[in-house]
């Protein structure tokens, strides 16, 4: 090998060894980049849940409670007046919610949805009247139906590789309908009467939610969801229109609407003992029987038990 073939090749060694280096790091820093950019990429995903809730105390409850016992007050006083059976209260009610979820760090995600919620009882007590052998019959038929538009910010938690502890809080706005129906039935040996009470009303209030849910990795991208959620929302301001129909079997029929009648709470006295009572009515129930009167609520708090799934993309 000549010396200038040498210099030449020791140039070239040399060249090699300089660029090869700054060629790694070049890579190294490619893929620290590359990795920062899928830690902090946006992800997108949807979660679907469904649930129920035990109803907490509610002014519907409460009036269908004070109806029964002003009905046991007068049989206990007249052995001749027997309840056949009483109301039923409302106890349960079903959640439904769907939402997009959009992930902008590791453990944070946005969540926005929608979804459902419900409550309903058709019930009905039956009174005899022994004497004048009257049989009575009552049915109430409260509902209410609630859209919920919601906001919620999600923290997870891992706990091995397929497991995690998922905080949640946010608002919802709840879109809600209310309907009070009444009938009655009374029939004696001389004639049959019916009446019917019918009141539906629109509300919408602002809440608050907030829970734990496990998620288990059932999949690359799917996660089975378990878990339980608060909520305080309450439906006020109820005022509808309300129609009243009276029929009797020898013709005579009696009917009327209110517009915009509100639906109002209160103690009503019956003897000496208060039981509470919801009417609806344009103008505030006044009189001596009546006590603490207020604008009645539709109460949505509570505790939600839920599962469901979670689908990441």
């Amino acid at each position: 090998m000549s010396l200038n073939n040498f210099r030449g090749f020791i140039a070239l060694l040399g060249a090699v060894l300089l660029i090869l280096p700054g060629a790694s790091l070049a890579d190294e820093s490619t893929q620290f980049t590359q990795s920062q950019a899928n830690k902090n990429s946006i992800k997108l995903g949807f979660r679907l849940t469904g649930g129920v809730f035990p109803l907490m105390r509610n002014d519907i409850n409460d009036h269908l409670q004070g109806i029964t016992d002003i009905f046991e007050y007068y049989s206990y006083y007249n052995p001749y007046y027997t309840l056949n059976s009483e109301f039923e209260m409302l106890k349960m009610g079903m959640d439904f919610s769907g939402e997009i979820l959009i992930s902008f760090l590791p453990h944070f995600s946005i969540g926005v949805g929608t979804g459902y919620l419900s409550a309903g009882k058709d019930t009905t007590m039956e009174v005899m009247d022994t004497i004048y052998s009257i049989e009575n019959t009552y049915t109430y038929h409260p509902k209410f139906s609630v859209l919920p538009i919601t906001l919620s910010l999600y923290y997870g938690i891992p706990l091995g590789n397929s497991m995690k502890v998922v905080l949640n809080a946010g608002l919802g706005y709840y879109l809600g309908t209310v309907n009070y129906d009444y009938s009655y039935e009374g029939n004696t040996d001389l004639y049959l009467d019916e009446s019917t009470d019918t009141w539906s009303a629109k509300s919408n209030a602002l809440g608050f939610h907030g829970g734990i849910d496990l998620e288990f990795g059932i999949a690359p991208h799917l996660a089975l969801i378990v878990g339980a959620k608060g909520r305080y929302a309450k439906l006020t301001e109820l005022s509808g229109t309300g129609d009243y129909d009276y029929i009797r079997s020898d013709g005579y029929r009696y009917s009327y609407t209110q517009e915009d009648a509100n639906l109002w709470y209160g103690n009503y006295q019956e003897g000496s003992e208060f039981y509470p009572q919801v009417i609806y009515s344009q103008n505030k129930p006044s009189g001596s029987s009546w006590f603490d009167v207020r604008k009645a609520e539709v109460n949505l708090s509570g505790i939600v038990f839920q599962a469901g799934i979670k689908v990441t993309f």
